[in-house]
């Protein structure tokens, strides 16, 4: 008889997580259609939590993520109170659903492509500098027409991956094109309705990005993509110009 005892492994904080980013999705496609002004104060978290049939931590999980994007302000004994407000065009192309999961495959990306840029600079040959060279002058030509450049977009991360010469980088970033495209697609469409100042800072990311890998410079691409995702997720809650 075998009695080793079976490795589980509990769903619980899982579920937690899963349901915290769908509050936080909820309440931000709130903030993104106007039912709440800057200043505004939110329900309380036993209000909150009424309304969305959850627990007060999972509320305040959303809550502490919205706080730190900025959105909102937590003032000890008033409230919450909307700090600004984020894009308007994000609840014409995406649902709170699609935002939960948006959110999940971003940190999925994080990990994963930080170091496919890594890889990347130490393996570089002039195929895939080729090609990547080729999806950002595409991606260039597109975002400067004023067309939404996320399929440019997605074949120069998708380059980047293949230039690792490890197939399971390319693998996973395929798995995660729906999302990627999803988060691309509100992000082009803000970029391109904005200043030429903000397209022109966007193009810039991969460029770097792009001369840091073509340099065989592994920190620095790392730093670049980083960097680079760190403000698609930036762009993607704030509205500036």
């Amino acid at each position: 008889m075998n009695t080793t005892p079976e490795i589980g492994v509990s769903t619980a904080p899982l579920r937690k997580r899963r349901l915290a980013d769908e509050i936080y999705a909820q309440i931000l496609l709130q903030l993104s259609t106007g039912q709440y002004k800057a200043g505004d104060r939110l329900p309380t978290e036993k209000e909150l939590s009424a309304s969305f049939d959850v627990s007060r931590p999972v509320v305040r999980e959303a809550l502490q993520h919205l706080q730190n994007d900025g959105l909102i302000d937590a003032r000890r004994g008033s409230g919450t109170f909307v700090r600004r407000l984020p894009p308007h065009e994000m609840a014409h192309y995406t649902d709170d659903a699609r935002i939960a999961q948006y959110i999940r495959a971003y940190e999925v990306r994080r990990g994963l492509e930080v170091e496919a840029a890594r890889l990347a600079a130490l393996r570089i040959n002039q195929t895939h500098r080729r090609r990547i060279g080729q999806a950002l002058a595409v991606m260039e030509d597109t975002i400067r027409s004023g067309e939404p450049g996320m399929e440019a977009d997605f074949q120069f991360h998708l380059e980047i991956a293949r230039a690792t010469e490890n197939d399971l980088f390319e693998k996973q970033l395929m798995f995660l094109r729906p999302d990627m495209l999803g988060t691309m697609r509100i992000a082009s469409t803000i970029t391109i309705t904005r200043s030429d100042d903000r397209k022109e800072r966007v193009l810039q990311e991969h460029r770097d990005i792009f001369q840091a890998i073509s340099a065989g410079d592994a920190e620095l691409a790392k730093l670049y993509m980083n960097y680079h995702l760190i403000s698609v997720r930036n762009r993607i809650i704030d509205d500036p110009s």
